[in-house]
């Protein structure tokens, strides 16, 4: 897997490469897993996996009451919602957790002062570990993308019926009116979002971790800052999809301002555009508010936004633990 990654990212800066040596640190050395914990392993694997789908399943037909959908992309879409948001909320989570406490482990074990005393080693630490919870993570890091994977192959499936004039039916009506070229064009940067908002968040979280180990380093206050901030966010995403949801059913009413705030919300820090992947959502969307249909390449521009900010806290905590004792 990691010979893949350098292989995928062959640009990649040395210290986000598996044979530098404090990301080797970070990465620490284990011993193979026996057969044994193997097997435990991927059962707990799978026994999660099914767990997620059944419930997937029961959100999708309303505890047995209703059909999941009225044809398979639409049931595919309905059933895998669920456990890809739950993934998705996971991984947020375990990036916070594998990073906000660096400074304060590097210190317990003594090491920090020897690293500061280093020419940019304090730089350094916090750059691997932020490197690390993508080596750390990939697994969880595949499902989730080979999920949105399959979503996408699911919309590319969908754009052929009606002999291949659904995006004709989906613009129609759609204010401001577009060309089915810009339809596409903008359907292409919608789904382009929809692959790199995982990554970018994932970057984002891990940088939003480190920070908070450079400005929090008792451990109970880290405890706290960390139980609070996991918590408040997963809050904040169910009210954001909840709103959205609520607004798309005519259960919620608001501006076409704040209906285009609340629904770009909602996919760029909610659910990270999972929704927009099922078109016919994204119909409703493009067709119920205003300028809707650019809401795809506004993520698009969202996740480059995220990216660069990501890099801009990862560098304000170095600078910042480069320089506090």
């Amino acid at each position: 897997m990691t010979t893949m990654m350098q292989r995928l990212f062959p640009s990649l800066p040395a210290w986000a490469r598996s044979d530098h040596p404090l990301l080797r640190y970070q990465l620490g050395k284990r011993e193979p897993p026996s057969r044994r914990v193997r097997f435990f392993r991927a059962f707990g694997v799978i026994l999660l996996g099914l767990v997620l789908l059944f419930f997937g399943i029961l959100r999708a037909t309303n505890v047995f009451t209703t059909s999941a959908g009225a044809y398979p992309v639409e049931v595919i879409n309905n059933v895998l919602y669920f456990p890809l948001l739950t993934l998705q909320l996971l991984l947020s989570a375990l990036c916070i957790l594998l990073t906000a406490n660096t400074v304060a482990h590097e210190e317990r074990v003594q090491h920090w002062d020897s690293l500061r005393a280093t020419p940019h080693g304090a730089e350094l630490t916090l750059r691997t570990r932020w490197a690390s919870v993508f080596y750390r993570l990939r697994g969880l890091i595949a499902v989730i993308m080979i999920g949105r994977l399959i979503l996408l192959a699911c919309m590319l499936y969908d754009l052929t019926a009606f002999q291949g004039r659904y995006i004709d039916l989906l613009i129609n009506g759609v204010t401001p009116e577009v060309s089915v070229i810009v339809a596409v064009l903008l359907l292409a940067l919608q789904m382009t979002a929809t692959v790199l908002l995982p990554i970018t968040g994932v970057g984002f979280d891990a940088a939003l971790g480190l920070s908070l180990s450079t400005l929090i380093r008792q451990r109970t206050y880290s405890a706290l800052a960390q139980i609070l901030l996991i918590s408040g966010w997963i809050l904040f995403t169910l009210v954001l999809l909840t709103g959205a949801e609520q607004y798309i059913a005519g259960q919620l009413q608001t501006t076409d301002i704040g209906a285009w705030w609340l629904t770009f919300g909602a996919s760029a820090l909610g659910d990270q555009g999972l929704g927009m992947i099922y078109l016919g959502r994204a119909g409703e969307v493009w067709a119920t508010i205003p300028f809707g249909i650019f809401i795809g390449a506004a993520l698009l521009v969202f996740a480059i936004l995220q990216a660069a900010l990501a890099d801009g806290l990862l560098s304000w905590a170095a600078r910042r633990a480069q320089r506090k004792g």
